[in-house]
């Protein structure tokens, strides 16, 4: 009975992968905690496969194949990574790993590689039994090769994903990768909608509009969550004929739930899927997965931080009624002349955003200040000025908002160089903060005060326009002009 060592730090892991190696086959099992736990037992017992973790106190994975190929180079070393440390995995190929697998991984992965090394080690040994060492190099050499193209090509495509930010071109991507992956003519990523699978992605497929789900093969497919291959002559989910190639069915999982699949076949080769192909497949989909949840968590983080700092702002409002929907009316004007000057779509993001939060640092400033009906004395107007560096320093902790960032710190600069906080000059001062101050002032002129009366548009539009090349951007100025704003008033 072929026996196996277990070596991961993680008990759940040790205990799962130990299981699903006993269900496989006619295997028996051993485990250790760590690298240097399972040199010793390999020192005592034979073992015809390793699977080892990578990140382990004490002695590493990598460490401890290195140690296994000195004491007994003929056993098989399989790693077990994650998807975000397929550098590493490549890295172990190099260096004499017979495999790896990612983690999260299932019975079927288990079960290919067992069946796919111990063959290859029989394989071996038969060639060295007859003194064919030639033989044994070549299929060593040629079976690493072929891992390593695989490695790289999961790699590259990973890279190409984690590139991605928006759902819909990951649905894409991935279809034309899986296109790429297994050679295939025709590839359908379809999402569940209601009792019915929409196919909104194609490659060699026409567009279905709906494919009802209830008594279909894709039933089958929710409940085991695995995939499914749909032989010669059963048949075809779309069209109901019988096949006349192999069609390869992989849920597309989030959450553990499905929320649609990949429809693939076709192969430009004529042969069935082999079951090295179906991996790499299940691979890709996965880190699609992935991609599509970090997204998702995401936007729920982004939405959550939006959501305070917006009751911030509300904070500051409810304390100043006069400069309520101030931000939101800047907001709006700043993304207008954004539009008309041509910025890319990164800046106007963090208009849209940081706008709205242009003027948070007024949380830090004094009521009796920030209030007060008359006119402001040196020491009082030095305190407003301080406001927009408490701004930065209430959303840099975020880390995550650098353009932001810039636009709440700097959007009283002006472009003469006497501006604040810190006395920027011309196009120094970021581009989005030049616009905010236009439209920042455009909205303060025409809004009453408390120490004073909104101008009418056409009083502001004169200031706006005297002090262009002064305080304001001209480029902004002509811009702000052409809004309809600028042309004829809010």
């Amino acid at each position: 009975m072929p026996r196996v060592l277990i070596v991961d730090d993680d008990q759940s892991i040790r205990s799962v992968l130990s299981d699903i190696v006993r269900a496989a086959g006619p295997y028996q099992t051993d485990i250790a905690m760590d690298g240097l736990e399972g040199l010793e037992k390999v020192s005592h017992d034979e073992y015809d496969i390793i699977f080892t973790d990578i990140k382990m106190p004490r002695m590493g994975g990598l460490e401890f194949m290195q140690e296994v190929r000195k004491q007994n180079p003929m056993i098989p070393v399989v790693v077990i990574t994650a998807y975000s440390y397929l550098e590493t995995a490549i890295s172990a190929m190099k260096q004499g790993a017979a495999d790896f697998i990612t983690k999260p991984f299932t019975f079927n992965d288990i079960r290919h590689i067992l069946s796919k090394v111990i063959r290859e080690r029989e394989l071996i040994k038969s060639f060295a039994g007859n003194g064919n060492k030639d033989a044994v190099v070549e299929t060593l050499n040629s079976e690493l090769y072929k891992k390593l193209q695989e490695i790289n090509t999961l790699f590259n495509f990973s890279i190409e994903l984690d590139e991605i930010k928006e759902n819909s071109s990951i649905f894409s991507r991935i279809v034309s990768m899986i296109a790429r992956l297994l050679k295939v003519k025709r590839v359908a990523l379809g999402l569940l909608e209601g009792g019915s699978i929409e196919s909104r992605y194609t490659i060699g497929i026409a567009h279905i509009e709906k494919l009802p789900l209830k008594g279909s093969i894709y039933e089958d497919v929710i409940g085991s969550k695995t995939y499914i291959v749909l032989e010669v002559g059963q048949k075809n989910p779309f069209s109901g004929y019988p096949l006349d190639s192999e069609f390869l069915i992989i849920p597309l999982i989030l959450n553990n739930e499905v929320l649609g699949f990949l429809s693939i076949t076709d192969k430009t080769d004529g042969y069935k899927f082999a079951d090295e192909e179906i991996n790499l497949a299940l691979t890709l989909t996965h880190k699609a997965c992935l991609r599509l949840e970090n997204n998702a968590l995401y936007e729920i983080t982004y939405n959550n931080l939006i959501n305070t700092l917006k009751t911030l702002i509300l904070t500051v409002e409810a304390r100043d009624s006069y400069t309520k929907q101030h931000s939101e009316r800047v907001t709006k004007l700043s993304l207008e002349i954004a539009d008309e000057i041509g910025c890319a779509q990164a800046e106007k993001d963090a208009i849209r955003f940081a706008g709205y939060l242009h003027d948070i640092g007024k949380i830090g400033v004094r009521d009796i200040v920030l209030l007060k009906p008359g006119g402001l004395t040196d020491e009082e107007f030095e305190e407003i000025k301080k406001h927009p560096v408490i701004g930065d320093n209430i959303v840099s902790p975020l880390g995550l908002f650098p353009l932001e960032r810039l636009l709440i710190r700097h959007h009283h600069e002006r472009f003469d160089g006497h501006g604040y906080p810190d006395g920027l000059q011309g196009e120094d001062i970021p581009l989005i903060a030049r616009i905010l101050s236009v439209a920042d002032t455009y909205d303060s002129m025409t809004t009453t005060r408390p120490y004073r009366k909104g101008v009418n548009h056409k009083t502001a539009i004169g200031e706006i326009k005297r002090c262009s090349s002064s305080q304001f951007d001209p480029v902004v100025v002509d811009a702000f002009m052409s809004t309809s704003t600028g042309r004829g008033g809010s």
